[in-house]
């Protein structure tokens, strides 16, 4: 009876869990051909007197993105990905300035989610030869900040909300100090460094900008503002001394018809009246009859070329995370290069550096396949340090005026907590060990200066490898790198100048540098890392985003905190700070 009972109780929770798999699994299959059936019941015919609109209510990233739950934030409301990537920005904007039913571009900055300067220069400049076609482009938004006004400025008409606001003040770089606050807590940051420019160990040693650190961070913004109100003032016909002045007057941002009276911006308008004057410029007597479509509708015609280039994108930190830059991405190269119908390769490089290590394996990689076929790289926000580390051997090297590249340095750093286990917490520790250096890393003791004096020759031998690695690449001697090296920042405008970077451009440049040295008259374009399938993406994400539904907030914001440090432990090719230029 009692294992009759047993068997009835299993059947039945067998029968349930069935039950929900199947349900969820029906739920999943559901949401997907309903997704299929949207992709491909969509008409790709484009209508005449069509209008691209641009909406920038996304995140823009470099390598394309499969994940349904890539924006999802605990903090936050639940978004479906909607991320595009920006060779596809690019891609469009092109496509439409060569179709006959496409009569102008209208950019709605409503909702902007800054791409990053180098980005932001690449679409301006697209949207600039989009112009050359004798075509329209207007921007609307009832708030414009720098990045999104500068992207606007160059449209042949600019409108705003009414009670709208415009912002235009410059830029800045804020940099939090933990030194004091770590050695509250009893926390001591084990520091060993190469570079007076090496400048990201720094807010867990002083309490302040070191000169060196504030001077080149004063150069990189000047550099990119510079750049921007160059770009502004000749789309917008104001001097850049006047734009200067503007900048300063706190007027702009609070007052509406300052930005008219400036001639910032041309007309305060609502969304209906702008709809209207769209229509009165395209003689369509209803508004209703606009005909606006999506970057998603404008595709490439069938590409038959046998030749083919590869984009690799190497985006994010160079940590080994898979959703960054890992080890794989040597198998990757290596898949690339040996690809018999690949006849040139552009590595997009978007990262701030990080592990010395997985960086030389991925150079290592480049110097030995580079023989085979052209390689390209395109710099985007971000090439510095170990970014810069996997650049160098290229055959060419593009950069924005506004990437920040260079950073050509490396530091220790570890994290030990004596003071606060032995001190504070009173926490007794004994050890036995069976050689000198066996505890070596241990939390719960500080390094002894004759460990840090082996780390210390450890990061300068990793410096003078990088350094090499520069020198024999760029055809500098060492002395020469060494003196623009010693973890300087630089903006592309300057690595051009100074021999770090061969060209100013962007991705495209780099695609039609790649093809002329390859030879190539057509091709069509590969990307790579593959992404995955829907299905992959929706599992795999499902699984890695499961504890962002059930751990508490503080728990996920303090995991963020410790994973950030964690990371930056060990010897590092890190960009000195993650210069958001606000």
């Amino acid at each position: 009876m009692k294992d009759f009972l047993k068997n009835i109780l299993s059947s039945a929770l067998g029968s349930l869990l069935a039950g929900i798999m199947l349900i969820g699994s029906i739920l999943i299959i559901t949401i997907f051909i309903g997704i299929i059936s949207t992709v491909f019941s969509n008409d790709n015919k484009i209508e005449s007197k069509s209008i691209l609109k641009i909406e920038f209510d996304y995140p823009i990233y470099d390598k394309p993105n499969s994940d349904p739950f890539k924006n999802f934030n605990p903090l936050g409301d639940f978004e479906a990905n909607n991320s595009k990537h920006l060779y596809q920005i690019l891609k469009s904007i092109e496509l439409a300035a060569e179709n006959k039913n496409i009569e102008g571009i209208v950019l709605d900055l409503r909702q902007f989610q800054s791409p990053g300067q180098a980005s932001a220069k690449e679409i301006r400049n697209a949207l600039n030869n989009f112009k050359q076609k004798n075509k329209f482009i207007y921007s609307y938004s009832n708030y414009f900040n720098k990045t999104a006004y500068y992207i606007a400025s160059v449209s042949d008409s600019i409108f705003m909300y009414p009670i709208g606001a415009l912002e235009l003040s410059g830029l800045s770089s804020t940099t939090p100090f933990f030194t004091e606050t770590m050695a509250k807590i009893g926390i001591k940051p084990e520091i060993i460094r190469y570079g007076k420019f090496k400048a990201a160990i720094e807010p867990f040693m002083l309490t302040e900008m070191s000169e060196e650190n504030r001077a080149q961070t004063k150069m990189l913004l000047s550099d990119v503002w510079e750049d921007m109100l160059r770009d502004i003032s000749l789309s917008r016909n104001i001097p850049i001394k006047t734009l200067n002045e503007i900048a300063d007057d706190l007027s702009l941002s609070m007052l509406p018809n300052k930005p008219i009276e400036f001639n910032l911006i041309d007309q305060l308008i609502l969304p209906d009246e702008f709809n209207n004057f769209l229509a009165k410029k395209l003689n369509i007597k209803d508004v209703e009859n606009l005909e606006f479509i999506s970057i998603e509708k404008l595709k490439e015609e069938n590409n038959k070329s046998k030749n083919k280039i590869a984009i690799i994108y190497a985006e994010g930190n160079i940590d080994g995370d898979n959703n960054n830059i890992h080890s794989g991405y040597t198998n990757t190269i290596k898949e690339v290069l040996k690809n018999e119908s690949i006849y040139a390769v552009v590595l997009r490089v978007n990262s701030p550096g990080g592990s010395v290590l997985i960086s030389d394996e991925l150079l290592s990689q480049m110097r030995l396949w580079k023989k085979e076929k052209p390689i390209v790289v395109s710099m985007g926000n971000y090439a510095a340090s170990g970014g810069y580390y996997i650049s160098c051997a290229a055959d060419k090297i593009f950069a924005s005026p506004n990437t920040i590249t260079g950073s050509i340095g490396v530091f220790g750093l570890f994290f030990t907590a004596e003071e606060l286990l032995t001190e504070k917490m009173k926490l007794k520790f004994d050890n036995v060990k069976t050689n000198k250096f066996a505890n070596m890393g241990e939390l719960n003791k500080s390094l002894s200066e004759e460990e840090r004096r082996f780390l210390q020759m450890s990061v300068t031998q990793t410096y003078n490898d990088f350094i090499s690695h520069v020198a024999n690449a760029r055809n500098m001697s060492k002395e020469d790198v060494d003196n623009i090296g010693q973890g300087r920042v630089w903006t592309g405008l300057r690595a051009h100048q100074i021999g770090l970077v061969d060209e100013i451009g962007g991705l495209s440049d780099a695609i039609n540098s790649a093809a002329e040295l390859a030879k190539l008259d057509d091709f069509q374009i590969v990307e790579f890392p593959k992404v995955k399938n829907g299905l992959e993406s929706i599992f795999e994400s499902m699984d890695s985003k499961q504890k962002l539904l059930t751990e508490p907030i503080e728990e996920i914001y303090l995991e963020g905190l410790k994973n950030k440090f964690i990371k930056m432990q060990g010897i590092q090719a890190l960009l000195p700070v993650k210069y958001e230029l606000n």
